[in-house]
């Protein structure tokens, strides 16, 4: 069975037209079509970053109890091969999120009606996409984080592993983001929360994805603290490229 015959949609986004994206909701975390997207996952988190303990996951992939409930997306590159997954993570039944175990907002930040929101999670970008010194996790160079400027690489038809893949792989984290973004606004979702460092927030806001810090820092696979968006803001920003 084929990737997306399980998928809510597969197209392919004029803005990041060298990766697929593929959207959908994982009912059984193991669903051999979702195997790829752990694998990837189990390789940043437990091998590369080291943020989980790869003894936990002997089959090598990282999964867990929010996976089937969750609203998942992945970014697939023209060799098909996954190279970037985010899911979305709605309240529990206790009208909790996972950010809230390990992360507190500051004391006047009220937080808005929780069936309207979702937290932003399990962020990861294969390695091959990141290979300069100080681009982030996602895959986001310096240059763009610091000055909103993508680097200026020509592409070279006899390096696709090399200088190619360092310049598209922005568009891995615009392509990813976009999705969540139109299936938020399609579903109900109005406001997303993320822990996450400072490096992404700002590489975001480049993007339109204008997030505002509502915690303190904490140590959390890393300094990060909580950050929110209204939906309803972004849309006059993105409501061109979108539709």
């Amino acid at each position: 069975m084929m990737l997306n015959r399980l998928v809510g949609w597969d197209r392919r986004d004029p803005l990041t037209p060298n990766f697929n994206f593929f959207g959908s909701v994982c009912e059984r975390a193991k669903e051999s079509l979702f195997l790829d997207v752990f694998r990837l996952r189990y390789e940043v988190y437990c091998r590369e970053c080291r943020f989980l303990d790869a003894a936990d996951y002997p089959d090598g992939l990282e999964s867990d109890a929010y996976d089937a409930s969750a609203y998942h997306v992945a970014a697939r590159n023209e060799a098909d091969q996954i190279v970037g997954t985010v899911r979305l993570v709605f309240a529990d039944a206790a009208g909790r999120f996972p950010f809230e175990d390990h992360c507190t907002t500051f004391a006047d930040f009220t937080f808005p009606p929780r069936a309207e929101c979702a937290e932003v999670s399990r962020l990861v970008v294969s390695k091959g996409y990141r290979r300069r010194p100080g681009d982030t996790m996602q895959g986001v160079s310096k240059n763009f984080v610091e000055k909103g400027r993508p680097d200026a690489i020509p592409i070279d038809p006899d390096d696709p592993e090399g200088k190619h893949r360092r310049r598209i792989s922005p568009q891995i984290l615009m392509g990813m983001f976009r999705q969540i973004y139109l299936h938020s606004r399609d579903n109900g979702t109005h406001y997303w929360f993320a822990a996450m460092e400072k490096s992404l927030a700002r590489s975001l806001d480049r993007m339109g994805f204008h997030y505002t810090q509502v915690g303190p820092e904490v140590d959390y696979y890393g300094p990060v603290a909580v950050y929110f968006a209204d939906l309803r803001v972004l849309k006059n920003d993105l409501r061109n490229s979108s539709e």
